[in-house]
């Protein structure tokens, strides 16, 4: 039976990196590991296309060998697998800079800089106004993610 997660294939991590330049320049040096969540995942009633985790002390423990340095991954983004094959790249975009816009770098902190914030509103602020061509993109990905998992129902039944 296989697990919940797998690797994300090489276009996640292109666009990580682009989202992140361009406007993330206070993650540069932040270690995020992205990972596909092969299974539905619904939290309140409501579909999860992703979901952005602080790394604790185990799961940095654990993540150290794949990082260039010893102290393992800062974050991990999970991002369900059948919505990333089904969506177009502007989407993808939004995605990840979504859960990006979780992340909040203190430097001032005594242990870790990288933390994790709450949204403003349902979603962020900054994020409304990036998105003002399509304001229901997340809605609209979320139905067809919906869709496509009440689809892969029907022919397993």
């Amino acid at each position: 039976m296989p697990g919940r997660f797998s690797e994300v294939t090489s276009d996640v991590d292109d666009i990580l990196h682009e989202v992140r330049q361009q406007y993330f320049p206070e993650l540069v040096n932040a270690k995020i590991l992205c990972l596909f969540d092969i299974k539905k995942r619904q939290s309140k009633g409501k579909i999860i296309l992703a979901r952005i985790k602080k790394s604790d002390d185990l799961v940095r423990h654990l993540t150290i060998n794949e990082t260039d340095n010893e102290e393992g991954f800062d974050y991990i983004v999970f991002i369900d697998q059948m919505i990333w094959t089904n969506i177009e790249r502007e989407d993808k975009i939004r995605l990840i800079r979504h859960e990006l816009r979780h992340t909040l770098y203190d430097v001032d902190s005594r242990t870790t800089p990288y933390k994790l914030i709450s949204h403003d509103v349902e979603d962020f602020i900054a994020e409304i106004e990036l998105n003002s061509d399509d304001l229901r993109w997340s809605q609209r990905v979320g139905e067809l993610l919906e869709h496509l998992y009440s689809q892969e129902r029907e022919t397993e039944e």
